[in-house]
C-alpha cells in the first residue's frame, strides 16, 4: 500500500447466533472450503455454510472437539510475534524488533495468513476491531469498523480471495473481505544465463541492412562488389547479421539424380582410362546462378597450412550439399577427381586382388588336397568335387563382385570422401596405397590444396552455382592469421579462379593494426600510405574492399527488444485488478511460495517483475555503448548474484542490477573497492568527501571518468543498499 490512511475492509455478511463465540475452526484454504464450526461459551458448536449463512450441521456434545484457543504469540522462520497488550512486537530472525500500535484495547488474537502481495498479520481486540499488518515493513495495510473480537479465521473466498471470519461475545458471526492489493508471486530467476552465440532473430531492428545485402549479393551474371565488409566494434552484431544475410539468401535445394553407385567394374575403368571432364558449350541463355554460402572462422586456426585446410574443408562441405549430395555421386566425383593423382597402376592391381573371392583360396586348398589323394591315394573321390563347386563359387562371387559391388568397399575410404593429400604432408592414418609421386616431387601442401579449392570452385561454376564466403571473427585472429587471409582471398581473386564473392566481419580498427604489424618490415610502407589514412593498414584494406558496410550503432530503443528476447514478457496484472493497487513487495520464503503455490496462485520469475524489469531497463539504457553482448554479460552476472542469494524480493533484485553492473562494467577497479563501498555510499553526495575517498581508494588522475561514472551509477540508485550487497558479494 502507497497511502498513508489503511484501507477498510468490507462487510459482506452478518449472522446472528445469539451466543458468545469462542472459537472458529474449518475453511481449509487447500479446498476453498467455506463451511466452518462455530464454537460457543455454553460448550457446543456447529458448522455453518458462510457463502449462505445457513446452519449445516448441529455437533452433539460428544463429538464436539476441544476448542481452539486464540493465538497471543506465534513463530515462524522469519519472526516471532507476540501480543503485548494493545501493541504488538514483532521480532526479525535477525534480531530486529518492531512494535506495532494501533489496538485501543489488548489483543486478544493473533493469526497469519498469505497472499501473493505479502505475508499478512491478522490481529483482533475485545474491544476494538480486526487489523491487517505487514509484519516485515510495520505497515497498517487494512482495517475492520469496530467489533468486539475473540476468534478469527482466514479462509478462501469465492473469488479465490482471502476472507475474514470473525466473532465475539457479542453472538455475531462476520465475514469480512479485506480487499487486498492482488500483487504478483514472485518466485525465484528462472534464467539460466546468456550465451555469445549468434542470435536468432533481429533485436536491432536491422532488417532494411540484412535486405540491401542480400540484394547485392544475390547473383546476377553482372559486375558486382567482390569484398564487402561488415564493419562494427565486438559486440556490435556483426555475426548475427551475417547469420541473417546467410538466411535470406539461400536457396531451397535443388532435386539432384541419385546417380549410380560406382562398382568396382566402373572404379577400374577409370583407373585405366582417368576421366577428364569436358567445358560446357558456350550458350545464349544460361541458367540463372544460384548462390553457395560458405562460413569460415579463421581465429579457429593459427598457420597458413592450417587457414587453408579450414578453408578448403568448409568449401567442400558447402559443395558437396549442392552438387553431389547423395552418396553415389559422392564417391563417384571424389574417385573421379583423385584417379589423376595416385598411382593409378599399383592401386588398380591391389583392386583386383581385393575383389578375389575368398572361396577362390579355399578351391586353391582343395586342388591341393585333390593333387595329394592322387598322389597317394587316399580315396578322397569327393575331394574333385568340392574343388570345382568352391571354384565356380568363387568365379560367380568374383564376378559379382566386380560388376556390382561398390568400389568403395575394395579401396581406401578417402578416394571417396573428398581430395587426398600426398603421404609427404598426410596425416598416419592415410591409407599406404595412395601414392601421388607426381605431387610429392614438385608441390607443396599449400599447392595441394589451393590446386583441390580451385577444381571444385570451377566445378561450381559448371553447375551454375557461384560461391559467396562469408568470413566472421576476423579481428578475433593474430595479426599473422588475418594476413594469411587476405593472402588466401587474393588467390581466390586471381584470374584462375571463377568469380567469388567476400563478405568480411571486422572491426577495421583492429584488422588495420594487424597489417600494420604483419607487414611492418616492408621499407616502403609508409610511401603507399593514402593521405587521408593514418597507417598503411587503412590503405590496404581501402585497396582490398569495394564495398564497406558500417553497422549503425545500437541504441537505448533497443533495450526493450533485448530484455524482452531474452526474459520474456513482464507480468501484467489481470483486468479484476484494480488501477490504483500497486504491487507489494515480494518477499516471501521458500516455504511461503511453496504454499501459496498448492493454493492454486501462480508464480512468476522475478525478471518478469515490472519493477525489477524497470530496473534492467534504465540501467541498460544508461551504459555509455549499446552492445548486445555487454547486455548479456550485465544479465549473466545479475541472474548468477539472484540464484546465489536466492531472493525473491523485487526491490532487493533492483538493487542487484546495481551491483552486476559495477562487476561488468569496471572490473579493473574492483580490487581497489573491495571492502569501501558503504565509504563510497556516504560520499556520493558530497564532493570534497568523494575526491577524498576515490584517492585513497588509488583512484588517478587518468581513472577520472571511471570514477564520475560509478558516482552516477550510486546517485542513481539506493547507494547504501547497494553498498551492502556489494560488501557481500565482492
Amino acid at each position: 500500500m502507497t497511502s498513508a490512511e489503511p484501507q477498510r475492509m468490507e462487510l459482506e455478511r452478518t449472522i446472528e447466533l445469539k451466543s458468545p463465540i469462542t472459537g472458529l475452526s474449518g475453511g481449509d484454504d487447500d479446498t476453498a472450503d467455506q463451511e466452518i464450526s462455530v464454537y460457543f461459551e455454553e460448550q457446543r458448536a456447529q458448522t455453518f455454510d458462510l457463502a449462505t449463512g445457513e446452519l449445516v450441521l448441529e455437533i452433539p456434545d460428544s463429538l464436539m472437539e476441544r476448542p481452539p484457543r486464540p493465538q497471543r504469540s506465534l513463530t515462524t522462520e522469519d519472526f516471532r510475534i507476540n501480543a503485548d497488550g494493545p501493541d504488538i512486537l514483532v521480532t526479525s530472525s535477525s534480531g530486529l524488533s518492531r512494535r506495532l500500535i494501533g489496538h485501543g484495547t489488548p489483543v486478544t488474537t493473533l493469526s497469519l495468513f498469505l497472499t501473493p502481495g505479502a505475508p499478512m498479520l491478522l490481529s483482533g481486540s475485545e474491544g476494538g476491531s480486526i487489523r491487517i499488518w505487514n509484519p516485515r515493513t510495520g505497515e497498517l495495510v487494512s482495517q475492520s469498523a469496530p467489533c468486539r473480537v475473540s476468534a478469527l479465521l482466514v479462509f478462501t473466498g469465492p473469488d479465490g480471495r482471502p476472507r475474514i471470519a470473525s466473532g465475539g461475545r457479542t453472538g455475531k458471526l462476520r465475514v469480512w473481505n479485506p480487499r487486498l492489493p492482488w500483487g504478483p508471486l514472485t518466485g525465484l530467476v528462472s534464467t539460466h544465463g546468456f550465451s555469445d552465440r549468434v542470435a536468432q532473430q533481429d533485436l536491432l531492428g536491422r532488417g532494411a541492412l540484412v535486405e540491401a545485402l542480400r540484394d547485392m549479393l544475390r547473383p546476377r551474371g553482372v559486375d558486382a562488389p567482390t569484398i564487402i565488409t561488415v564493419e562494427g566494434a565486438w559486440g556490435s552484431g556483426k555475426s548475427t547479421l551475417l547469420e541473417l544475410v546467410k538466411r535470406k539468401l539461400s536457396p531451397p535445394p535443388l532435386r539432384i539424380p541419385k546417380g549410380r553407385r560406382l562398382t568396382v567394374f566402373g572404379a577400374d575403368l577409370l583407373l585405366w582410362h582417368p576421366h577428364t571432364r569436358k567445358k560446357p558449350k558456350p550458350s545464349k541463355s544460361l541458367p540463372e546462378s544460384r548462390p553457395v554460402l560458405v562460413s569460415f572462422n579463421p581465429w579457429r586456426h593459427q598457420s597458413s597450412e592450417q587457414v587453408w585446410a579450414g578453408l578448403a574443408k568448409a568449401v567442400t562441405e558447402a559443395a558437396e550439399s549442392v552438387i553431389m549430395p547423395h552418396q553415389n555421386a559422392r564417391e563417384r566425383y571424389w574417385f573421379t577427381r583423385n584417379a589423376g593423382r595416385v598411382d593409378r597402376r599399383h592401386l588398380q592391381r591391389q583392386l583386383w586382388r581385393r575383389t578375389l573371392s575368398p572361396f577362390l583360396s579355399l578351391a586353391a586348398l582343395g586342388f591341393g588336397l585333390s593333387v595329394l589323394n592322387a598322389l597317394t591315394n587316399l580315396k578322397f573321390g569327393w575331394a574333385w568335387w568340392v574343388t570345382a563347386g568352391l571354384a565356380s563359387t568363387g568365379v560367380l562371387h568374383t564376378g559379382w563382385r566386380y560388376l556390382f559391388a561398390r568400389a568403395s568397399a575394395f579401396l581406401p575410404g578417402e578416394l571417396f570422401a573428398g581430395p587426398v593429400a600426398s603421404n609427404a604432408f598426410a596425416g598416419t592414418t592415410t591409407d599406404p596405397l595412395i601414392r601421388d609421386p607426381y605431387y610429392n616431387a614438385r608441390a607443396g601442401y599449400l599447392y595441394l590444396v589451393q590446386h583441390d579449392v580451385e577444381a571444385l570452385v570451377k566445378d561450381l561454376a559448371a553447375s551454375h552455382h557461384e560461391l559467396i564466403l562469408l568470413i566472421d571473427d576476423l579481428d578475433r585472429c593474430t595479426p599473422r592469421t588475418t594476413a594469411q587471409v587476405f593472402e588466401a582471398i587474393n588467390v581466390f581473386l586471381s584470374d584462375d579462379f571463377p568469380a567469388t564473392r567476400f563478405v568480411l566481419g571486422l572491426d577495421t580498427t583492429v584488422v588495420a593494426a594487424h597489417v600494420d604489424y604483419a607487414y611492418k618490415e616492408l621499407a616502403d610502407a609508409k610511401i603507399v600510405t593514402h593521405p587521408d589514412d593514418p597507417s598503411p593498414g587503412w590503405t590496404f584494406l581501402r585497396k582490398l574492399v569495394q564495398l564497406p558496410v558500417r553497422l549503425p550503432r545500437a541504441t537505448t530503443h533497443n533495450v526493450d527488444q533485448v530484455l524482452l528476447s531474452q526474459l520474456g514478457p513482464v507480468h501484467r496484472e489481470d483486468e479484476t485488478t484494480p488501477a490504483e493497487a500497486e504491487p507489494e513487495r515480494i518477499l516471501f520464503s521458500m516455504s511461503e511460495i511453496a504454499a501459496l503455490s498448492r493454493m492454486g496462485k501462480s508464480v512468476v520469475a522475478i525478471e518478469q517483475h515490472p519493477e525489477v524489469r524497470e530496473h534492467l531497463r534504465r540501467r541498460l539504457r544508461a551504459q555509455p555503448e549499446q552492445s548486445v553482448r555487454e547486455e548479456k554479460r550485465l544479465l549473466n552476472v545479475w541472474q548468477f548474484y539472484l540464484r546465489m542469494l536466492g531472493t525473491v524480493d523485487a526491490e532487493e533484485a533492483g538493487h542487484l542490477v546495481a551491483v552486476a553492473e559495477i562487476a561488468t562494467r569496471w572490473p579493473a577497479y574492483l580490487h581497489r573497492t573491495r571492502g569501501a563501498w558503504q565509504e563510497l555510499a556516504d560520499a556520493v553526495e558530497d564532493d570534497v568527501q568523494w575526491g577524498a575517498t576515490i584517492a585513497r581508494l588509488g583512484f588517478a588522475y587518468s581513472d577520472r571518468r571511471p570514477a564520475a561514472s560509478l558516482r552516477d551509477l550510486l546517485r542513481d540508485c539506493d547507494a547504501p543498499a547497494v553498498a551492502e550487497l556489494a560488501n557481500r558479494l565482492f
